[in-house]
């Protein structure tokens, strides 16, 4: 009988749910390397788990990888048809990628399933806002505002989209340039959370 050969790494040694717990905890330090490696490992499989397809998604998308994030998104959406964050976040992807049409296709078909989803009711009023239909925006808004607890962090964005809204401020402040941040004056709207967190 042969002998078993050792692993010529020391992350062969792990299996697939192993490398995703310690993927997610490197992601928690911040180490995105270590854990944009681990999620890579899992990923050649032909059908790897769909957290691992969710994770890798999410870290691509804060590293502004969006078009290695966006078919993640999809592969998982196509397991988890349901998946409310996904969902959403696939609409962040074509949104922080300058696709406001495709995001607001992804978050009206949300709403409809989900219609009190925060960064959802945001981003879509956000969008609105920009296209000019503020009584639309504003509709989407006072939703959120009645529907989120205060803690919640869009309803302090909600609440200044809708000032900016009734003061007819310019949005330069208030939405990404492009997906390269926000100007100091919004340090607050920031669109990377939006793949961070659960919602």
């Amino acid at each position: 009988m042969a002998a078993k050969s050792k692993p010529s790494s020391k992350y062969e040694a792990f299996d697939n749910e192993e490398l995703i717990a310690l993927a997610r905890l490197d992601i928690e330090r911040g180490e995105f390397e270590e854990a944009l490696w681990k999620l890579k490992q899992v990923l050649v499989e032909s059908t790897p788990p769909a957290e691992a397809l969710s994770m890798a998604g999410r870290l691509y998308a804060q590293l502004g990888l969006r078009d290695r994030a966006k078919p993640l998104f999809q592969r998982y959406l196509e397991l988890e048809p349901h998946a409310v964050n996904e969902t959403f976040q696939l609409g962040m992807v074509h949104f922080d990628a300058g696709q406001p049409q495709e995001a607001k296709k992804i978050w009206g078909q949300l709403l409809k399933n989900h219609p009190a989803h925060p960064p959802g009711l945001f981003y879509q009023a956000l969008v609105l806002t920009q296209e000019g239909q503020a009584a639309q925006a504003k509709q989407l808004l006072d939703s959120l505002l009645k529907s989120a607890p205060a803690d919640n962090l869009y309803f302090g964005r909600a609440k200044e989209l809708l000032q900016a809204i009734e003061a007819r401020q310019p949005l330069s402040s208030l939405s990404p340039n492009n997906g390269k941040g926000v100007t100091k004056e919004t340090p607050r709207i920031t669109p990377k959370d939006a793949y961070k967190t659960e919602h």
